[in-house]
């Protein structure tokens, strides 16, 4: 008579544990998705970064010209003779 009920629980205590590896695969797919959308948002911001660099160079080469014009236009004006 205990061997029924045995099995009867193992089944069920079998059967749960399938559902919850059921769910966790599907937590496990739903986290790598997750992880596939922060992949292209990195790589979105690899590309920002270095539009930036660009930005970077030439605000300095354009702050280097202004700043040579007025050093240059500052020396005419005082040693004009």
């Amino acid at each position: 008579m205990h061997a029924q009920p045995l099995d009867a629980r193992m089944a069920h205590i079998e059967g749960v544990v399938q559902q919850i590896g059921e769910r966790l695969n599907s937590i496990d797919r739903r986290l790598d998705s997750i992880d596939g959308r922060f992949a292209q948002v990195d790589a979105r911001f690899a590309q920002v970064d270095v539009r930036f660099a660009q930005i970077d160079t030439r605000f300095n080469w354009l702050i280097g010209i202004v700043v040579g014009t007025w050093i240059t236009t500052i020396l005419t004006i005082l040693f004009h003779r």
